[in-house]
């Protein structure tokens, strides 16, 4: 999701994953697939296959864990600041990090797949300085990212121009 914020002095764009579900609904899910896992589990041990229930037990486990990952992976954002002389590039993580560029220096790059295998790629160049942004976005909301910062009168370049 982009999120575009124009200010007297400057201008915020700030960059948030899509979210299907947040962590409530990812818990209820836990819980219903965990119900129905052991369920299927009790089933197999009332005929005799009692064996079924570790595997259950470490099928939920896993289920958890992989959505605890994602579901925390999807909290994170950035926030670029586009001042009259600096960008100022913010990351919501552990470290939460502040990265300013002269503004002078920028131009922004746009790289692509030739038969568009892998996402676009949108970094911020400087002489000393090669920073990704937006690297959890979908495809439509990294050409938005483009779209906008150009508009912000970054200069850009794009490795396939003739696309799109």
């Amino acid at each position: 999701m982009v999120l575009v914020k124009h200010l007297s002095q400057y201008s915020l764009i700030t960059l948030r994953p899509n979210r299907s579900a947040d962590w409530l609904h990812n818990k209820w899910l836990m819980l219903g697939m965990a119900i129905i896992a052991f369920m299927i589990a009790c089933a197999w041990a009332w005929v005799g296959v009692w064996m079924v229930f570790p595997f259950a037990g470490i099928e939920i486990s896993l289920l958890c864990f992989m959505l605890y990952r994602v579901s925390l992976r999807s909290y994170h954002s950035e926030t670029l600041s586009f001042e009259k002389d600096y960008v100022h590039i913010q990351r919501s993580t552990r470290q939460s990090s502040v990265i300013t560029l002269n503004r002078n220096d920028v131009h922004l790059e746009m790289t692509e797949s030739a038969q568009d295998w892998y996402l676009p790629q949108v970094t911020l160049v400087t002489p000393n300085h090669n920073i990704a942004v937006g690297e959890f976005l979908n495809q439509a909301d990294r050409q938005e990212l483009y779209r906008e910062i150009k508009k912000m009168g970054v200069p850009a370049w794009r490795h396939h121009w003739w696309k799109h």
